[in-house]
């Protein structure tokens, strides 16, 4: 329990307090160079999501309504030439950001961060006029500060009471990383983050809707509320993690205080933060890998007599029920739709998830006739088994302990740097691309972050 000087058992840091000094002290550079190169692999990662999120379904429900909130404003929607309030645009680009669900993922805690954090950050970097620097240095501290309490919970135990992370936590985040590019002093910086946790809210009742990615949408703008609000003065728990009535840790999971305080600035945790190199859910993801390897010889559709998929047991009753996808979401979600439009189609893209796909009869024929989804209790989570039958009986056994953009099976610069100019080209002509690219691949060098945001307002592809 903390006590009301902030200091906990044995003479420590309370928490709350020990993450906001933590956050408040860090300096671009006392970050690690990979930790730094890592950090902004994910700026470039979520802005190139973001403006591939304008192809989702959903994506003009969840604009217009950011737009109610506030119309008028100097905030860049990404990818829009019409500005927007500053809260409007965070809630729009967290959206965009996720909607194509290829952005980020913490898999020991399966929570998507850069939704909730770059969105935040950016929106007042491009109000203050923050540098590169100052934004990277911000984007960090949310980073990190964010994926050592999600390390820090119990999360088998979070999980079975339904919770989503990316709105109970992401929230934390995002207020870490606007209150310092708001330049919140320490207390309030802990005050920013103890208003997070008060919003903090989202559970897997949602599933399979699109209801889910929302809850990064709604923590991106908790956690900018939260910083603003620190930054009038507004005041909020000391600990809103460890005390005992009504806590985080009390109330949504047992957390080990510890663990989130230990080595700050010297192991970077959010190094273990995974890049999804295809639009798809995280488990798809290991699929997806194995069937578009390098060497691997996928046999003609009309040569397939089946193809069997095994995944975990938890994994497998999640998404078992999605063999016909009504829409986008689902078929990212679907293990049997993403491997029958990988062995038609030879790759996966967010296009292959258009009503004309989804809608076309072969595809849904081929569904039935040849792919089976199994539980594999030898199958760790986030991986995947594939046997493919030909119908001369050859059998081709694939195993994907780790989908590509894993810490243990990390993209390259080149697949990043491809993933991102396929998604900017959706929205901006070559030019602006091209220098949005180079800006954020050196941010250290970029002067005014609004120029940075400047570019993804310059219209569509010709």
């Amino acid at each position: 329990m903390a006590s009301a000087a902030g200091y906990g058992p044995n003479g420590r840091p309370a928490l709350a307090a020990g993450l906001a000094a933590a956050a408040h002290g860090l300096g671009r550079s006392a970050i690690h160079a990979s930790a730094a190169d890592h950090a902004a692999a994910l700026i470039l990662d979520a802005i190139g999501c973001a403006l591939a999120g304008w192809a989702a379904e959903e994506t003009p429900q969840l604009l217009h309504a950011a737009r109610l909130l506030g119309d008028s404003g100097t905030a860049t929607v990404i990818g829009d030439a019409r500005p927007a309030s500053l809260i409007g645009a965070t809630l729009a680009n967290a959206y965009l950001t996720t909607a194509v669900t290829a952005c980020d993922v913490y898999t020991p805690a399966h929570c998507h961060l850069t939704p909730e954090i770059v969105p935040a950050a950016l929106a007042i970097a491009e109000a203050k006029h923050a540098s590169g620097s100052e934004l990277l240095t911000a984007v960090t501290a949310g980073l990190e500060v964010t994926s050592r309490l999600l390390r820090a919970i119990d999360y088998g135990e979070f999980r079975s009471r339904g919770w989503h992370a990316p709105g109970v936590i992401g929230p934390v985040g995002a207020a870490v990383a606007a209150g310092r590019l708001l330049g919140l002093r320490r207390h309030e910086l802990q005050m920013a983050m103890s208003l997070a946790v008060s919003q903090a809210a989202g559970t897997f009742a949602a599933w399979p809707t699109t209801a889910v990615k929302f809850h990064q949408a709604r923590g991106a703008a908790a956690g900018l509320l939260a910083a603003l609000l620190a930054a009038e003065g507004f005041t909020a728990s000391p600990e809103p993690f460890e005390a005992p009535d009504g806590g985080l840790f009390a109330s949504y999971s047992p957390g080990a205080a510890d663990v989130a305080l230990a080595g700050f600035g010297d192991h970077w945790e959010l190094e273990q933060i995974s890049v999804r190199l295809w639009p798809g859910a995280t488990p798809v993801q290991a699929l997806i890998t194995a069937l578009l390897a390098p060497g691997v010889r996928l046999p003609p559709a009309s040569d397939l007599a089946r193809l069997e998929i095994g995944v975990s047991p938890a994994v497998h009753v999640a998404h078992r029920d999605l063999a016909h996808p009504a829409g986008c979401f689902e078929a990212l979600l679907s293990f049997h739709y993403v491997a029958a439009a990988i062995v038609t189609h030879g790759r996966f893209g967010i296009d292959l998830t258009d009503p004309q796909y989804l809608k076309d009869p072969a595809l849904g024929n081929f569904i039935d006739e040849h792919i089976v989804l199994v539980p594999d209790p030898a199958v760790p989570r986030g991986g995947a088994r594939v046997a493919l039958t030909t119908r001369d009986g050859q059998v081709t056994d694939i195993h994907q302990e780790h989908a590509l953009g894993t810490p243990q099976l990390p993209a390259s610069r080149g697949q990043l740097a491809d993933k991102f100019r396929d998604n900017a080209r959706t929205r901006l002509s070559l030019q602006p691309a091209e220098e949005l690219a180079a800006g954020l691949n050196d941010l250290d060098s970029v002067g005014d972050c609004a120029d940075l945001l400047g570019l993804t307002r310059s219209g569509s592809p010709s």
